[in-house]
């Protein structure tokens, strides 16, 4: 199984991207995450009009230290989409989605598979009406995608969600909590432009096993989100600074056959981070998951 993780952690660090797709093959992993969405503003790299040169100076820099990009992250769409928007807010969602769709062109430049995207929520969230809404709105979103799944060759892979109580801070239901709904997802949209992506410290804050939804998912499994929490926060840890069981988890990966990238997002072990140390860091992340991938038999 090939070792991945996010770009974000070391380009926040160095502020040049470039150089931490060279740190992060000296370290050893084989595949990253572009983390995309971190580029989702105005007048970043890929709202220019010179985005597509962008891209391929960023495949130059990987393919030169032998690294594959195998996922990238869709921009977040930050508004709740069941009460009315501002004209602000309405030209911030115009923004995203064009950026969203220069995503897929990026991704093709970059040779990535997969486009992890998530799903929209809504403010107002408590009845089985309020489900099949939001349910309804997400199929059509995701729906509009798929001629540039066809174009460029690309899946789109959805990502497991949670959602918390504004008054208790509980985890309450959401589209897409659990892999049962991700299951039905993926076999309504059709599997051939879209898969599950599997986010190990959003099923933890959920109360739910990665291990359960890991085999729920089978198959339709290709995209690993793999960070540690203690169910309560979204900390994005490193695997064991948490809660989850993970030689379970890597024993589920291979009982199921996953063939994919586990692929860190563990951001979390950055903040407030000194930029001098934090290459260490990410070392001692690899080395973390390089003993626990080592531990398959």
């Amino acid at each position: 199984m090939k070792r991945g993780i996010t770009t974000e952690e070391l380009s926040y660090q160095f502020k040049d991207e470039k150089k931490a797709i060279e740190a992060y093959a000296a370290i050893g992993f084989d595949a990253l995450d572009y983390s995309y969405d971190m580029y989702a503003y105005p007048g970043s790299p890929y709202a220019l009009d010179s985005y597509l040169e962008y891209a391929k100076e960023i495949k130059k820099v990987a393919d030169r230290n032998h690294i594959v990009f195998n996922q990238l992250h869709a921009p977040l769409y930050h508004h709740r989409v069941d009460i009315p928007m501002t004209e602000t807010e309405l030209k911030e969602e115009e923004f995203l989605k064009s950026m969203t769709l220069r995503s897929f062109e990026v991704a093709n430049i970059l040779g990535c598979k997969y486009i992890v995207m998530h799903p929209r929520k809504f403010k107002n969230y408590k009845t089985l009406e309020d489900h099949h809404k939001l349910r309804e709105y997400n199929l059509n979103m995701f729906k509009e995608f798929i001629p540039y799944i066809k174009k460029y060759n690309i899946q789109i892979a959805i990502e497991n969600m949670f959602v918390f109580d504004d008054k208790t801070h509980i985890p309450v239901d959401t589209s897409l909590r659990t892999a049962e709904e991700m299951v039905s997802y993926i076999d309504e949209l059709g599997s051939e432009y879209f898969v599950a992506c599997l986010d190990t410290g959003h099923a933890n804050i959920n109360g739910l096993n990665p291990c359960n939804m890991a085999k729920i998912l089978g198959n339709r499994l290709k995209v690993l989100h793999i960070h540690d929490n203690f169910g309560q926060l979204d900390q994005h840890l490193i695997c064991g600074l948490g809660t989850i069981d993970w030689n379970l988890f890597i024993k589920t990966l291979s009982d199921i056959n996953f063939q994919g990238v586990f692929s860190l997002e563990t951001c979390g072990m950055m903040y407030n981070m000194d930029p001098g140390i934090a290459e260490d860091c990410v070392r001692f992340e690899f080395q973390v998951i390089n003993k626990l991938l080592n531990s398959i038999k």
